[in-house]
């Protein structure tokens, strides 16, 4: 408040009158004194009587504007008023640019500055990808925001769209022991039948504490993601000896094959998770019987397109779903239909 009244008093008088008559608000007096003053350039312009765009005009443009507006407008103006300092704010904003993501309990922490250019190409890019609410959703648009950070990492890792040049294609590891599998496999079995749980010491043993489910820094995996991620990944058999050497690396096999998902593709075109019309290259196939829990076969009948953001609603709401007749029928865990029905193609 105080550096505001000295800008005011030094700088802006028309903008303090205007302001202590009530005619324009404190916050359109606040962009006018962080942007319009802030060069010696910029200072001659707003007393200036042989510029049309001076102070008195932009108080003019507080009165017909929303703040938001009026900071777009004066943004405007500082450039064309003193274009050398404009330069001179990008370069500084280009030293101070930086981008933390840290790791914290139940997730990351992300926080940074970006130059205009990278934040417009990053928004333009998350308004792409961000993914069309469920009916029902009642995420946020920040919610979904945060999931299209999620869809655009996995555009570059999964289509290889950074693997030019390099020895191997970059991709998201994860760890899984076969024994481990087999005790998530297990314990998913028994999740079917209420009055079935694993017992608390079949859960809490040494090898599933220290051998869990686990990314590569060795971040833990909840079961509900790794069923996800199970559902259309790439698996590699690595056979370890009891001092940890490497007995055998097995061939890759992608759970879906190229002929299989195109096929999936052919048919399904785009996400059938209903309302949704994300096209295949922001997609995955997703096993409708459980690949683990149902022993679902990898079959193209066993197979849907979704995106994957309702990839993700899917395995987190315990969504079921099935065919009947010509159509996909979405079921949330009380049994009710989700939205539309979502009939197949001619193509289909």
């Amino acid at each position: 408040q105080v550096r505001l009244g000295r800008t005011l008093r030094d700088d802006l008088p028309l903008t303090a009158a205007a302001a202590a008559a009530g005619e324009i608000g404190v916050e359109h007096a606040h962009v006018l004194a962080a942007l319009a003053p802030t060069s010696e350039r910029r200072r001659e312009a707003l007393a200036s009587p042989d510029v049309e765009c001076d102070e008195a005009w932009l108080v003019r443009q507080a009165k017909l504007n929303t703040v938001d507006d009026l900071r777009t407008v004066v943004r405007h103006w500082a450039a064309a008023a003193d274009t050398d300092a404009d330069d001179r704010g990008y370069v500084q904003a280009c030293e101070r640019q930086h981008l933390q993501v840290s790791p914290t309990l139940g997730g990351y922490h992300v926080q940074g500055f970006l130059t205009v250019d990278v934040g417009q190409a990053l928004v333009t890019a998350l308004e792409a990808v961000t993914p069309v609410p469920a009916a029902g959703d009642t995420s946020t648009t920040d919610q979904r925001r945060a999931q299209a950070v999620g869809v655009l990492a996995n555009l570059v890792l999964d289509k290889g769209l950074a693997g030019e040049g390099r020895a191997s294609r970059p991709r998201l590891n994860v760890l899984v022991s076969y024994e481990t599998l087999q005790a998530v496999t297990e314990r998913a079995m028994a999740r079917q039948d209420a009055r079935t749980l694993p017992r608390l010491g079949s859960v809490l043993t040494a090898e599933s504490v220290l051998h869990g489910p686990q990314f590569e820094d060795g971040t833990p995996i909840p079961r509900i993601l790794l069923d996800r991620l199970a559902c259309d990944g790439e698996f590699n058999r690595v056979i370890f000896g009891p001092q940890s050497e490497i007995l055998d690396v097995g061939r890759a096999e992608r759970t879906f094959t190229r002929a299989r998902r195109n096929a999936i593709i052919a048919r399904d075109r785009h996400c059938r998770f209903p309302g949704c019309t994300a096209p295949p290259t922001l997609s995955e196939c997703h096993h409708v019987r459980h690949w683990a829990r149902d022993h679902g076969s990898t079959s193209v009948s066993n197979g849907i397109l979704l995106c994957w953001h309702h990839h993700g609603y899917v395995h987190a709401r315990g969504i079921e779903i099935h065919r009947q007749g010509g159509r996909w029928v979405f079921t949330d865990a009380a049994g009710r239909e989700l939205g539309d029905p979502c009939p197949d193609d001619e193509a289909g």
